[in-house]
C-alpha cells in the first residue's frame, strides 16, 4: 500500500505541475465511485481486523472478504474502463488477485524482508502471508524490496502503478483534456 500511495502522490504532483488540479476530478466521468471506496475500505478493515487477531490469514472468512474487496474494485474498473490507464490498473489488480486467490493471501518473500534489513519482522497478517516452498505463483507475490519506503511490492503493483500515472493525470486535467479533444474538430468546422 505505501508504494501505491507514493505513486499516487507523485502522479498528483506531476499532474499539478503540468496544469492539472484536484478539483478537476469532480468533472471527470467517474461511475459508481462507491465500488472503489467499498473495495479499498474492505481491504483496510481486513488488515485492521487481522492485526487485532480477529481474522486469520488464509482462513475462509479472510479469503472471502479479500475476494469481495477485489471484486468491488474490479467492478469499478470495468465500469470506468474508458479512462486512460485503467487497462494497466486492471492488469495489475488481476495479477495480484490471481496470486492471492491461489494462496489465500498475498505471499511475501523472506528474502525481500531481509533485503530491507528487517529480519525477524512479522509479516502483517490479513491479506499477507510468508512465501514458502508451497506458495503457488511465487513470481507474482510481493518479492521486490523497495528500501527507500521500506516496502515490498509485486510485479502486479508495478503494472498497477504504470496505469495510475496516466489515470491520475487524465482525471486532474479532465476539462482541459476534454476541450483539447474537441478543439481540432471545431477548428476544422470553421475552415
Amino acid at each position: 500500500m505505501p508504494f501505491v500511495l507514493l505513486v499516487v502522490l507523485v502522479a498528483v504532483a506531476v499532474s499539478y505541475v503540468r496544469g492539472g488540479r484536484l478539483g478537476n476530478v469532480a468533472e471527470a466521468p467517474l461511475h459508481h465511485g462507491w465500488l472503489l471506496a467499498a473495495g479499498v475500505g474492505l481491504q483496510v478493515v481486513v488488515d485492521l481486523a487481522a492485526g487485532r487477531g480477529a481474522l486469520t490469514p488464509g482462513a475462509g472468512s479472510t479469503y472471502a472478504l479479500l475476494l469481495a474487496s477485489q471484486l468491488l474494485v474490479v467492478g469499478w474498473v470495468v465500469l470506468n474502463r474508458h479512462l486512460p490507464g485503467l487497462v494497466l490498473v486492471a492488469a495489475g489488480l488481476a495479477m495480484n488477485a490471481v496470486v492471492m486467490a491461489a494462496n489465500g493471501a498475498m505471499p511475501v518473500s523472506p528474502e525481500a524482508v531481509a533485503a530491507l534489513g528487517i529480519d525477524g519482522a512479522v509479516v502483517p497478517p490479513g491479506k499477507h502471508m510468508l512465501l514458502d516452498d508451497a506458495t503457488r505463483l511465487p513470481w507474482l507475490a510481493d518479492i521486490i524490496p523497495v528500501p527507500p519506503i521500506r516496502s515490498i511490492i509485486s510485479v502486479g503493483d508495478i503494472v498497477l502503478a504504470l496505469g495510475l500515472l496516466p489515470l491520475t493525470h487524465a482525471l486532474m486535467t479532465w476539462p482541459r483534456a476534454r476541450d483539447e479533444e474537441t478543439a481540432p474538430a471545431e477548428s476544422r468546422e470553421q475552415h
